[in-house]
């Protein structure tokens, strides 16, 4: 595993390298990432052409590899054309999982009539290409839960990205085998049970994420959120459990690659 400064590489588990705010300076960001020893970088798709965009981006750039799926935003737009090119990009060498997918309950830019059938389908179809699933939740978390134990997540496993629910939620989710994946939240004034899940999941299921544009950690609010502060997020995440950075580092890494299949 390559290390930087003694730290064993990380992996920015979540990350939107395919978000406008980044069609600048992607070279500049992946490099940024890889001096701070980020050995992976995950972008992940909201819709179809940025699913698109995080497999051409896998292709350009080494240390980045892609998950493809379509938001609980952009149900509305998912249908049988979106779910055949899914499949097909689903494919692709680079592609390590189906998301980013899931129910959002808090601005509902798509009726949660439409959120429901497309994840449900896209949890059928990650299935169908044995690849895990990266869920998306916000204030839907009972019901997200619902569908992933009946529509089988054990059998393929995923991650509940950016986890912000509740202890019970997070205990039911490591009982379906789900991974939970901490992003800057962690390090905000108002997010004391998001901490409480970090300080007690078991080593064996936290990832480290950025999130990225979006959640910049501190010391980095109010600026643009990129993979390199995935170190923040760990060095956080290491302080809450009191553990060493590299014991995090190692220990998200490796989870990072069982979930994703040794992040071809």
């Amino acid at each position: 595993m390559p290390e930087r400064g003694g730290i064993p590489g990380l992996v920015d588990s979540h990350c939107h390298l395919n978000d406008p705010r980044f069609a600048d300076d992607v070279p500049e960001v992946v490099a940024r990432a890889v001096a701070q020893g980020v050995e992976r970088l995950v972008v992940v798709g909201y819709d179809l052409p940025s699913s698109e965009m995080a497999v051409a981006l896998s292709r350009e750039h080494a240390a980045v590899v892609a998950a493809v799926g379509v938001h609980p935003h952009d149900s509305r737009n998912y249908d049988s054309t979106a779910r055949r090119r899914l499949a097909e990009i689903a494919r692709e060498p680079k592609v390590v999982a189906v998301g980013e997918i899931g129910l959002d309950y808090h601005y509902d830019f798509s009726s949660r009539e439409s959120q429901w059938p497309a994840f449900r389908d896209q949890l059928d179809l990650a299935s169908e290409c044995g690849l895990p699933v990266v869920v998306h939740c916000r204030e839907a978390y009972g019901d997200v839960l619902d569908v992933l134990e009946a529509g089988g997540v054990r059998s393929i496993g995923g991650v509940m990205h950016c986890w912000g629910g509740e202890p019970d939620d997070a205990q039911r989710a490591l009982a379906l085998g789900l991974y939970l994946g901490f992003a800057g939240t962690i390090t905000f004034k108002n997010a004391d049970a998001v901490r409480e899940a970090a300080r007690s999941a078991s080593e064996g299921r936290i990832l480290v994420e950025t999130d990225s544009p979006y959640l910049a950690p501190v010391p980095h609010r109010g600026k643009r959120n990129e993979p390199a502060y995935v170190l923040d997020v760990a060095s956080r995440l290491a302080a809450i459990r009191g553990r060493s950075l590299a014991d995090v580092a190692t220990a998200t890494t490796a989870n990072a690659r069982r979930l994703f299949r040794d992040l071809a």
